[in-house]
């Protein structure tokens, strides 16, 4: 293999290895609750830079779908964690209990330069 391949192979490698060449990212959700009980789950932010953590806009909406009858789907509300630098996670939160076993969400993320739209669906277990 000659130098000059070799060189360029390894500029190639090292620029996408670079924090930078990631963006924003969500990671799958986890459910911390049951059914009948308020809504707790997290979604742990991947690659942010601390200038899209700082513009950073969330929403969640209901997805059509799930079981017949989903008058009792509750508020959720959202809040940014932040635990320490590059670490940072979404917490979804209900006042109200879920009533139904099956929770389908898009999550919208909207930063300075970019957005994300996610869809997750909940199947929410009784408690043991």
């Amino acid at each position: 293999m000659n130098k000059k391949l070799l060189i360029m192979t390894l500029g190639v490698l090292l620029f996408a290895a670079h924090p930078a060449a990631y963006a924003l990212g969500v990671s799958e959700i986890k459910l911390n609750s049951s059914l009948n009980q308020s809504l707790e789950a997290t979604v742990e932010i991947l690659f942010a830079t601390l200038e899209e953590l700082n513009s950073l806009n969330v929403s969640v909406s209901r997805l059509s779908g799930g079981t017949a009858g989903m008058q009792h789907w509750p508020e959720v509300k959202i809040e940014l964690v932040r635990v320490d630098a590059g670490k940072s996670y979404l917490k979804l939160t209900s006042k109200d209990s879920v009533r139904e076993p099956v929770l389908n969400l898009l999550l919208e993320l909207h930063w300075a330069t970019g957005h994300i739209k996610r869809e997750y669906s909940l199947l929410i277990n009784p408690q043991l």
